[in-house]
């Protein structure tokens, strides 16, 4: 479900790794549980469910990316997002205008 190019697959990589973070299950639940209470849920969607597959095995690479790039997609709506579920600061990125 990740459709990638090298060229984001490489910054998207990086990003993870910048961070150095462990994922936490519950903390994806909370974020979760907020979000669909909310927001509307249709807006969401992607996000939701790479979240979700990314609690049945959170140090897996690719869940990782696959929440990256559901965030990157929402535009406007990342800062509701983070508003909502702050610990998905984790995946936002470092480099936000794509710089490097």
């Amino acid at each position: 479900m990740v459709h990638e190019t090298d060229n984001n697959s490489s910054k998207t990589t990086a990003k993870i790794k910048n961070k150095g973070q462990p994922i936490d299950i519950a903390d994806i639940d909370i974020a979760l549980k907020m979000l669909k209470t909310y927001l509307d849920v249709q807006d969401i969607s992607l996000l939701l469910s790479a979240l979700e597959t990314l609690k049945s095995e959170p140090q897996n690479e690719a869940y990782q990316i696959q929440v990256i790039n559901a965030f990157d997609e929402l535009g406007t709506l990342q800062g509701a997002v983070l508003t909502y579920a702050p610990y998905l600061n984790v995946f936002v990125s470092d480099d936000p205008f794509g710089d490097h």
